[in-house]
């Protein structure tokens, strides 16, 4: 145990945390610890508990369901069961899109609440909004799964991150202060592959000397390459949580082998926070039962165990902004068997999310498509329709663009601009406006398709 972290998190983390008004969050936070260790039946009954509560809100206190409730002749009494929720549609990123406003409950204040916008990673962009009290409780779960690792509020964690939209300036020298030493995080910018950046997080975080690694998988191991590249001694870690990404198996191995330490998936979202991650049994991802409901279905049924299904989550969490069978564009396989760590918490496969492809630069270095394309959909003031990136050479990119919202010369400059800055000035784009996008098998619509040839690296 680190015992200077056991004291910051008994004394000055809860001061800290009491006058950013989360202090909430470690109440849910122990009891999230407790409720894991529930037989299946009493967390069953729990979400249950949960649900109904959200649905009989959602019915009061949003105009989108209350309109659907009354289309469908239903009331929050309609539901007997968990598979009666089948009886409303799900919930697509393009009706958050098209009726944000509806969505919102009417007991909230735009101004109090947080403000998310969708990761984008499917091409469509949304605003969506979570309230304070479900800020919290997901903060709590996110301690949780960092505590399958072994990390705990205020023991060192460097964050290796590609959204810069998560990024802000921490301002005054007390809170770069606050954040550095007494919370003890570290966060670095992965949205360059430059051998300067690379050096300069390096030095950095060997300075920090964090315990644990929060990381998006594409990233980490273009870092990871320029460490072994270059015969540079790798930090020793205690854990890396891999999330945002597609953790391959390649990535998995040459991380515990470069760093020492074993690796954790976690599969959440920017809408509906952490939803499942690994314990140190590495079975599958305990889904957080007490915060989401989460199904899989093809075509619309529920799929079987150890069948692929696509992924709709329903937020138990957030009544700002009620989202229910919210259907995020990932598919995921449910399992049947449990974890022998001896949790009541059901699994999912961990080969979960959506595949990004890598792009390259003119130079030939790889970047994660996820980068771009959080970059592309930064701007809430420029809506972007569905989009999808098709690299066909070093310099030659081929942009297909829905039609629906119709794109402005502001919109289509935008684009090209954010491309030019992330990728490279030198470089050829073609924007085709299409009707709409076509799907790949599994039904998921890539944003990044990279047709260059693989040149190496970590796979």
């Amino acid at each position: 145990m680190n015992l200077y972290s056991a004291l910051l998190r008994r004394t000055v983390f809860p001061l800290i945390l009491k006058r950013d008004e989360r202090l909430s969050a470690l109440r849910h936070w122990h009891f999230l610890e407790r409720s894991q260790y529930w037989s299946r039946q009493e967390l069953l009954d729990y979400q249950w508990m949960k649900l109904r509560k959200l649905l009989q809100y959602s019915y009061e206190n949003s105009r989108y369901y209350a309109r659907l409730f009354r289309e469908r002749g239903l009331t929050p009494q309609s539901f007997k069961s968990f598979g009666d929720l089948a009886l409303l549609p799900m919930l697509t990123r393009n009706d958050l899109f098209n009726h944000k406003d509806e969505i919102f409950s009417k007991k909230y204040d735009v101004a109090a609440v947080q403000e998310v916008v969708s990761g984008g990673t499917t091409g469509v962009q949304a605003i969506l909004y979570r309230d304070p009290e479900s800020f919290n409780i997901k903060m709590g779960l996110g301690w949780r799964h960092e505590g399958w690792m072994g990390r705990k509020p205020c023991d060192k964690m460097a964050f290796f991150w590609p959204v810069h939209a998560d990024f802000y300036d921490p301002g005054t020298w007390k809170t770069k202060f606050k954040i550095r030493h007494l919370i003890r995080e570290a966060y670095y910018y992965a949205g360059s592959a430059k051998k300067e950046v690379m050096q300069e997080f390096y030095e950095n975080l060997m300075d920090f000397r964090a315990d644990y690694l929060k990381v998006f998988p594409n990233p980490l191991a273009g870092f990871t390459q320029y460490v072994l590249e270059h015969a540079l001694k790798a930090p020793r870690l205690r854990g890396i949580l891999s999330t945002g990404e597609v953790l391959s198996a390649g990535q998995r191995r040459i991380f515990e082998e470069t760093y020492g330490c074993p690796v954790y998936d976690m599969y959440g979202s920017r809408e509906t926070g952490n939803t499942a991650s690994e314990c140190s049994k590495h079975e599958g991802l305990h889904i957080a039962m007490e915060t989401s409901l989460v199904e899989f279905v093809n075509n619309g049924k529920a799929v079987d165990y150890g069948t692929e299904g696509e992924i709709l989550i329903t937020d138990l969490t957030n009544y700002a902004f009620p989202m229910i069978r919210y259907q995020i564009g990932d598919y995921g396989i449910p399992l049947k068997s449990g974890c022998s760590c001896g949790r009541g918490l059901p699994l999912m496969s961990p080969a979960v999310g959506r595949i990004q492809d890598h792009f390259y630069s003119p130079d030939g270095t790889r970047h994660s498509g996820l980068m771009l394309a959080v970059h592309i959909v930064s701007d809430h003031h420029i809506i972007v329709g569905q989009i999808q990136v098709v690299q066909k050479t070093l310099t030659d990119f081929h942009v297909k663009l829905v039609r629906k919202p119709e794109p402005t010369l502001e919109v289509l400059n935008y684009i090209e601009s954010q491309m030019r800055k992330i990728i490279g000035e030198k470089i050829n784009i073609e924007i085709e406006l299409v009707d709409e996008i076509p799907k790949e098998k599994s039904g998921k619509v890539r944003f990044v398709i990279c047709e260059v040839p693989e040149p190496g690296g970590i796979k």
